[in-house]
């Protein structure tokens, strides 16, 4: 019977595999026939064609009022990276996207769907961002000035080109006797900074950087992380340089200093007039998606080091909040009166803040001067978030077992503490168990934020393929797969661990008493 619906429940998970493939598959066709377009001209050519329409540009980049003094938008919406404003533009949920300059221009030449707006929404620099009032931006300004302009010039045509072979970043082959710099990245902003194929940072700001501290004489250090982060991460002091395709303004040098190392200018990217057209043929789309998406640059390492970390911040998460919940039970139990406010203060606070939220606050502010592994914040993160619903658990597990049996257990000689392990907790397993184990699972999906505090996860690593192919796609159809199916197999071995669990309880049981 038991082996029976056992296989019911794999038939059940199999249908809904084969499911969730068959409506992932058609929106992957939509994309693959929006990729093919050979006339570039723009679907608007003035600023009066974007009245009444959405556009786009990435959190963290104040420029809303830069649009709307030129074009009475109807909306803006923020995205967390240019692939998914991308797609957004192709899917219509948006009309048209801000961006500086280099990275506009390799969008467009990415996606032959979109091409460039023809007209510049304001003329600036890009910056590498120092904390306010830090003495070592004007050291670095001083040492940039030194840098010759033909190899600034040389080192801007190389990133921005169409030649993938060249863009190589020159050897820290000097001494570093100053010292070392930190250095804040955004990691899916290429030409500018990015991922390369060694899973190292590299671009145009990080050369710069680069030809700086080799006159300077320091190493650079670099950490990737979303472009929402670089300001948190430069203001606190964790980082004490940050680039990323970061446009000068002067709502920006309110927070930051500036080195202004070249010139840029804003733009809008927008679907081109003829997008829309099929490609030349499904199969050959798809194989050649899952090239860029895997194959290219080994991108698969970065698939299986992000699902890696994933597992990895999961049970040390589970692990320690297993304990920390198991701890607050018993300390509850004592009945302290200062405890017990506190435990409760604990979880109103975890219960009440955004996972999120609780990361960032950790990374920036408790853990914000000492230098700590983001993987090792986040699990700490996770360990509170779920050692709170296992205290809450527990408690509730407790609390529906019958009074009489603590009254028993008295009158059979147990003290209170030994009576609580021996009788009710045991009792209270039937109940906690099945809820802690679809808990951790829901764990492992809530991981999947980690990225915001530049936490190299499998949601992360399908960021930085979207940002290099310039494709959602495939890497979101991938990433969602490998999670179903990550979740699958721990939803399986905990009915297994179930079972098994049931059956020992049963072996316990006193024959011929009902």
């Amino acid at each position: 019977m038991k082996k029976n619906k056992e296989g019911c429940i794999m038939k059940k998970n199999s249908i809904v595999l084969l499911l969730l493939i068959c409506l992932l598959v058609p929106c992957f066709v939509c994309g693959i026939q929006s990729r093919a377009a050979d006339d570039r001209d723009p679907e608007y050519t003035k600023f009066s064609d974007l009245d009444g329409k959405t556009v786009g540009m990435l959190t963290g980049a104040p420029f809303e009022e830069l649009v709307r003094e030129k074009a009475d938008v109807k909306e803006v919406l923020y995205f967390s990276a240019t692939a998914d404003m991308q797609l957004a533009l192709s899917s219509h949920k948006i009309d048209a996207y801000l961006m500086n300059n280099a990275v506009g221009t390799l969008a467009v030449n990415t996606n032959p769907d979109s091409a460039m707006f023809p007209e510049k929404l304001s003329d600036t620099y890009f910056g590498l961002a120092f904390k306010k009032g830090s003495d070592l931006c004007k050291v670095w300004q001083d040492a940039f000035n030194e840098i010759d302009q033909s190899e600034l010039q040389a080192a801007w045509e190389k990133w921005t080109g169409n030649d993938e072979s060249a863009k190589v970043l020159p050897e820290q082959d000097w001494g570093g006797s100053n010292g070392e710099v930190h250095v804040a990245a955004c990691d899916t902003l290429p030409p500018m900074s990015y991922v390369g194929d060694n899973g190292e940072l590299k671009g145009f700001d990080i050369e710069v950087i680069l030809m700086i501290a080799k006159k300077l004489d320091v190493h650079v250090e670099c950490t990737g992380m979303e472009f929402s982060s670089i300001m948190p991460e430069v203001e606190s002091g964790r980082s004490e340089i940050g680039c990323g395709s970061i446009l000068v303004n002067d709502e920006r040098k309110e927070v930051v200093d500036f080195v202004e190392h070249f010139p840029g200018y804003f733009c809008l990217v927008v679907r081109a007039a003829s997008a829309g057209e099929e490609s030349g043929g499904f199969f050959s789309d798809l194989k050649d998606s899952f090239v860029r998406t895997f194959i290219k640059d080994d991108r698969w390492a970065l698939v299986v080091s992000g699902l890696g970390l994933t597992i990895l911040m999961a049970v040390l998460a589970g692990g320690v909040g297993l304990l920390l919940g198991f701890g607050l039970l018993f300390l509850h139990r004592k009945n302290i009166r200062v405890i017990n406010a506190i435990i409760r203060i604990f979880n109103t606070l975890i219960t009440g803040i955004p996972v999120v939220v609780i990361l960032m606050m950790l990374y920036y502010i408790v853990f914000g001067s000492i230098t700590i592994p983001a993987v090792v914040v986040a699990s700490i993160g996770f360990a509170l978030v779920f050692g709170s619903r296992v205290f809450l658990t527990l408690n509730s597990a407790v609390s529906s077992v019958d009074a009489g049996q603590t009254e028993a257990a008295y009158a059979l000689g147990y003290p209170d503490s030994l009576a609580f392990r021996r009788v009710i907790l045991p009792q209270a397993r039937i109940v906690y168990e099945p809820l802690l184990q679809g808990q951790f699972v829901t764990l492992v999906k809530e991981t999947s934020v980690a990225g915001f505090i530049t936490v190299l996860d499998l949601t992360r690593a399908g960021d930085l393929i979207r940002s290099r192919t310039m494709e959602a796609f495939f890497p979101l159809i991938s990433i969602a797969i490998i999670y179903f199916l990550l979740t699958w197999v721990l939803l399986l071995l905990t009915r297994r661990f179930q079972l098994v669990s049931q059956r020992k309880h049963e072996s316990r049981s006193i024959k011929g008493v009902d």
